[in-house]
């Protein structure tokens, strides 16, 4: 070993935690949003992942068929789901299937009715979203917002939405292309309307 002079110590040491103090704070803040950058990334692919049914398993989604804002939901899912993974029924037409499947009917909420399962509120929403096509799939991650406040801040816009969005008299009438997209749609309906593609 080769001896060193106890006069060099202090120096040393000064110099090795000047080093080390560079190394542990160089751009903290940077490195941290890096960090949570990566670990969002992360999670908004392996959550809607984690967040879609088995396979082979429909997805229904049962809305209020007067309120706009639904919708306006309906067409956007309708929109970007490519693979036709989920199929939709306005609430007003299927209680019977809704108190079937033990979820709400009073139109308070979205239900997604996957195989023996149903989903309400915030989890209807986020769920249906996990099933869309890129980039919509990713914002299923906000299911880490805890179920409460995902809650209060959907039931807060569902309260006021035929206020800020309007409705309509009745339910929509989905026509061509448009409508085999509903649970209750028939195919040798389309077989009588020779006009049913226009």
């Amino acid at each position: 070993l080769v001896p060193v002079r106890a006069s060099l110590l202090p120096s040393v040491v000064r110099g090795t935690n000047r080093t080390l103090a560079r190394f542990c704070c160089f751009d903290a803040p940077a490195m941290i949003k890096s960090c949570v950058v990566l670990a969002v990334a992360i999670l908004a692919g392996t959550m809607p992942k984690n967040m879609r049914p088995p396979e082979g398993v429909e997805s229904w989604l049962m809305f209020d068929g007067v309120c706009n804002l639904c919708d306006g939901f309906v067409n956007f899912v309708a929109d970007h789901d490519s693979d036709r993974l989920v199929k939709f029924g306005a609430q007003q037409k299927h209680m019977e299937l809704l108190k079937r499947a033990g979820a709400p009917t009073d139109l308070s909420t979205l239900v997604l009715i996957q195989g023996e399962r149903h989903y309400v509120y915030s989890d209807a929403a986020l769920r249906t979203m996990a099933v869309l096509d890129w980039p919509w799939r990713g914002l299923a991650a906000f299911a880490l917002v805890p179920a409460p406040v995902r809650d209060a801040c959907y039931k807060f816009v569902a309260r006021y939405r035929y206020l800020v969005f309007g409705k309509t008299e009745s339910c929509r009438v989905p026509t061509g292309d448009f409508r085999r997209r509903f649970i209750d749609y028939r195919p040798e309906e389309e077989e009588a309307d020779p006009i049913s593609s226009t």
